[in-house]
């Protein structure tokens, strides 16, 4: 059985990939080729003059590979189909169409003119639980075409390919013969439609035996159909979820478009770009729904519509990494511009969106076969490897900012002049910094008298401290998502690699998607429009730009206690007497309320 199947993964594969160099080449000049064009092939599989490539005693050419579901109606096999003919709703089948093949002038010469069958050629349609009924396994044979020693146990006919057929399911593998008369280099394969009655992952081969038609080519097409229209199989579900994405983002770019237009008068910086990004999502996943519409509705895929849906993916996708990128340095909140660490931010979104581009135009351009490319695997692996670099890039960013949020309390407490002076009310109350508390400390009941503009400086920056608290768990749980969800789709791509599993492959591709728009929701909310702009906007009096240089909060604990002005901060560890050690005191979500 593994043999049989090692056996079947190699006539699936051995068609894809001619070169990663050329594919890149494809895809540099399919953009000067795209006002040329006018439709890529998809469900309607096309061949041109394409060759046969060898298999233990056999030769083959790999047709195509989806998922199917079963007819709802009957199909007519003898009925030739109309140009007219749009009520195929129900109809699941593989229609062959202007199947011609032609073989070498030197193997056409060698036949008798009179003889009527002078060659033969196979197509062989198989779901891919039957596997095993191709070939001699059920023989104990490694031969895929019978051999005089089969035939003369009556197992098959010589010249055919070895099909077991299962009495209770005579039609799978169905097999349909074409054979060249005399002297002819071409011969036609008859216009003919196969039924689906069985739902499954069916594989389509074009095969011949005979060692003398070696060079023969096969031109045509054929037209795959499921009930409901001509999507594969496991991409029609996502016809449905672009369209369910297109309305979430539609909600989410309404909600975000009233609290604008509510606080216009305060929007910062930073909620443009974040404008920018859901208009994009909305506009990815439109494009995606109308794409998928418009194959299912033709079997063909415009190129117009595909090239622009995958362009404002990549650009999307870039945007947004770049979004979570700027806003962990602290753009807008803790720095006012990112000075020359702009020039690394934009090639790493140039590189990241050069890849992404080439990656999705090789996935979507051309036959759609429910198998993956060479060329795929080549940019999957940078694609991964940026992915990588900005989560690293992010999260270090992180670090920083949330350190000199940190360090900015410190000192707006310790720089102002009258901090000699300061008067507490009832209790003594101090801002305490520890390993433990670095994440949890709150400012409690402080209230100083004459210190007004020194307390909404310290709510501010203890504001912004909690904002960046939640944003790094959130982009925390969802990177732990992300690998957990990368260890599932290994195992199910290693678990599955004749797609049996292809009803559930959907849900691959959409957890991204849904991932990426639960992220932009979390940041919608934590930087929402409000009639507080301050609260979370960068401000000099705050002492928030600090250079990445300077002080490092490193001791377990780092008192503060109305010390002098001109007394600099230590970045030794230093102990508190306990009479001195009080909790500081009011909630920094009551200045969300400001």
């Amino acid at each position: 059985m593994m043999g049989n199947n090692r056996e079947f993964i190699c006539l699936s594969y051995d068609l894809i990939g001619n070169g990663y160099f050329q594919k890149l080449t494809f895809v540099v000049l399919i953009y000067f080729s795209c006002f040329a064009i006018n439709q890529v092939g998809a469900s309607i599989h096309e061949y041109q003059n394409q060759s046969f490539f060898r298999r233990s005693n056999s030769f083959f050419f790999h047709g195509g590979s989806e998922g199917l579901y079963a007819s709802k109606l009957h199909v007519d096999p003898d009925k030739k189909p109309s140009p007219e003919e749009n009520h195929l709703n129900g109809k699941s089948f593989i229609r062959f169409e202007s199947i011609t093949f032609r073989r070498p002038k030197e193997s056409a010469e060698k036949k008798n003119e009179m003889q009527q069958k002078t060659g033969l050629v196979e197509a062989i349609i198989v779901e891919v639980k039957d596997r095993e009924k191709i070939g001699g396994s059920y023989l104990h044979s490694a031969a895929i075409c019978c051999t005089p020693d089969l035939s003369k146990e009556g197992s098959c006919n010589v010249g055919e390919v070895i099909i077991h057929q299962d009495p209770n399911y005579p039609y799978n593998p169905q097999r349909i013969q074409t054979f060249f008369e005399g002297k002819t280099e071409e011969t036609t394969m008859v216009l003919q439609t196969v039924e689906i009655n069985h739902t499954g992952m069916y594989y389509l081969y074009f095969m011949f035996c005979d060692p003398e038609l070696m060079g023969t080519t096969i031109s045509g097409r054929t037209v795959w159909r499921n009930p409901e229209g001509y999507l594969p199989g496991k991409m029609a579900p996502l016809m449905t979820y672009f369209g369910l994405m297109s309305l979430a983002y539609l909600g989410l770019g309404l909600v975000w478009f009233l609290w604008s237009v509510q606080y216009w008068k305060d929007i910062i910086q930073l909620q443009y770009h974040i404008t920018a990004v859901i208009g994009l999502g909305m506009c990815e996943m439109a494009l995606w729904y109308f794409e998928y519409a418009n194959f299912n509705a033709t079997g063909n895929r415009p190129m117009g519509i595909t090239l622009w849906a995958v362009t404002f993916t990549a650009v999307k996708k870039t945007v947004s990494r770049l979004l979570l990128l700027v806003v962990s340095m602290g753009y807008g909140v803790v720095r006012p511009t990112l000075g020359r660490v702009i020039l690394k931010v934009l090639l790493l979104g140039l590189t990241y969106f050069i890849f992404s581009e080439a990656l999705g135009l090789v996935e979507n351009l051309g036959n759609i076969d429910d198998l993956t490319g060479k060329a795929r695997l080549f940019l999957v692996l940078p694609v991964s490897l940026l992915d990588a670099c900005f989560i690293i890039w992010i999260f270090s960013a992180l670090s920083q900012t949330l350190e000199k949020l940190q360090i900015s309390i410190l000192l707006v407490l310790s720089s102002s002049e009258n901090s000699s002076q300061l008067r507490f009310s009832r209790q003594r109350r101090f801002v305490i910094f520890s390993k433990r508390s670095t994440f949890s400390f709150h400012l409690i009941d402080l209230k100083f008298k004459g210190f007004t503009p020194l307390v909404a400086q310290i709510r501010r920056s203890m504001a912004k401290f909690a904002l960046y608290r939640k944003f790094t768990n959130s982009l925390a749980i969802s990177v732990l998502l992300s690998i957990a969800w990368v260890g599932y789709e290994l195992y199910f791509n290693a678990a599955d690699p004749l797609s049996e599993l292809w009803q559930r492959a959907w849900i691959i591709p959409a957890f991204w998607n849904l991932l990426a728009f639960v992220l932009l929701v979390v940041i919608c909310s934590l930087w929402a429009p409000s009639n507080n702009p301050t609260r979370y906007a960068y401000s000099e009096e705050t002492g928030d730009e600090l250079e990445e240089e300077g002080i490092s909060l490193t001791s377990s604990s780092v008192l503060l206690a109305g010390e002098s002005a001109n007394k600099q901060l230590e970045r030794k560890e230093r102990r508190a007497s306990s009479a001195d050690l009080f909790r500081l005191g009011e909630e920094v979500e009551e200045d969300k309320r400001e």
